[in-house]
Order: C-alpha cells, then structure tokens, then sequence
C-alpha cells in the first residue's frame, strides 16, 4: 500500500504556492500528493491514515517562482483566478489549485476553455463567487470618520478579500487615511497618504473603535439614516427584492441599518 504525502502549509497565497513548488519537485507522482492548507476552524485536517503529513514552512522566494511560472506558461488570467480562489474560504482550495495548475502547465492558457472539467469548473465558480463578494462590498462598505480625522470600516467578508477591495478606495480616497477591518480574521487594510497601503494582521483589533465618531459625524449619519427611512415608497416596499440585491449579512456593518 503506497503511503500519500500531505503537505500542510499556511492559509495564505505564498503558502499553497509554497507548497505546490515543493510538490512538485518532490516527483512522488501527483497521485501520491495532496496539499491541505492549515485549518483556523474545526472543519480541516481531518486526519487520513497512511498519510505522511510534512509541515510547509512559507518561502517567498519558491512562491514566486511559482507565480512567475502561471503567468509565463498558463496565463495572467488563470494567475488571477488562482489568487482569488487562494483567498476564498473554499475547504480545500490548496489541493484544488494543485490539481489546477498540473492542467494548466499541460494545456497552457487553453485550460480556461476546459469548463466541463469538473477542477476547472469549481475554480471558475469559486472565483465567481469571490467576485461576486468583492462587487457586493465595493458598495455597501460604509467609513465613519473618527473624532482625529481617520475614516475607519468594519466588515466580515466571508472570503478573505481585503487586498481586492482596499486599492478601489485608495484610488478614490487618495488624501484620505483609512483603515478597513476584516472582524472575521484580525486583519485590516490601513492607507496613509502618500504611503503604500498595507495589509497588518491586528490580534486585538478592537472593533469598537469605529464608534469614537466625530461630532459631524454623527450627525451626517443621522442625516443618512433619516434619508434611508423615508426615501421608500410604502407601495413599492419589496423586502424580497431588497434581500437579493442587499443580503442581510452586509448589513450589520452598514450605518443605516445600525
């Protein structure tokens, strides 16, 4: 009975791309291999037996060789793709961008047209549905400027999605200092003008500290509530309708539903 090989790596891009390099170039055979990214939750990692887990220490180096290796042999647009379903809360997503890539280094850019390929396919999906996420966000996340001038939102995304949203609102808030939180994962995007924008994981991200608003402030989100209450048309109230352009999950972190 041949022994498979799990490798567990971080639950970030360079991680599985870090482990697929050393996948790779282990030349066990792609069948003896899976790649597992390391579990934040309870619902990874179940054991297998007869499985040899190897721990995947990140190299940044190796993971961008491999990105060089997409964009050069696949396609820019495959890369994109696989860094959005990296970034999707997807359970297996690592050994799903594997099994993608063994493809895509075989077919080249024509694995995009493969849609019947059930790999291919989930990844289309996956990366649809981050889209889907980040569009969604674009419009319903809401700053509130804080009483020393910084513009600060709070969302929880269920993708991991604060690099693909945060350069939309630096592109429109270039004079502006903003942080975005992720609640979900400690994470926050923060812009300073004039700076790089970054991405810091933030332990004990207090997500209180949006509500230490300005006096104007406040009274610019009473004005928005006011509005919000009384721009309906009574007859052409459809709770339904509002649901599907307006999911409920988004509006816990919008102001005129707080």
């Amino acid at each position: 009975m041949h022994t498979k090989r799990i490798y567990l790596c971080d639950n970030s891009i360079d991680g599985i791309f870090t482990a697929i390099y050393i996948a790779w170039s282990s030349r066990l055979g792609h069948s003896n291999i899976k790649i597992e990214e390391k579990s934040e939750g309870s619902n990874y990692s179940n054991l297998e037996l007869f499985s040899d887990y190897v721990p995947v220490d990140t190299d940044y180096d190796l993971s961008m060789k491999v990105s060089e290796s997409i964009r050069k042999k696949i396609s820019e647009e495959a890369f994109e793709m696989v860094c959005r379903v990296a970034l999707s809360d997807y359970v297996g997503k690592a050994d799903l961008i594997y099994r993608f890539l063994i493809l895509g280094f075989a077919m080249g850019n024509q694995i995009l047209q493969h849609l019947s390929n059930i790999t291919v396919n989930t990844v289309f999906k996956i990366n649809r549905n981050v889209n889907f996420e980040v569009h969604h966000l674009l419009g319903f996340i809401r700053f509130s400027e804080q009483a020393n001038g910084l513009l600060t939102s709070v969302i929880h995304p269920k993708n991991n999605v604060l690099s693909l949203v945060t350069p939309h609102f630096v592109d429109r808030l270039p004079q502006e200092g903003f942080i975005i939180c992720d609640g979900n994962r400690k994470l926050a995007s923060i812009h300073v003008p004039g700076s790089q924008w970054i991405i810091a994981e933030v332990p004990e991200l207090n997500l209180e500290m949006g509500r230490d608003i300005s006096f104007m402030e406040d009274e610019y989100q009473d004005l928005w509530k006011a509005f919000f209450d009384h721009i309906a048309i009574q007859e052409r109230v459809n709770p339904k309708l509002q649901r599907n352009n307006l999911p409920l999950r988004f509006r816990g972190d919008m102001t005129e539903f707080q």
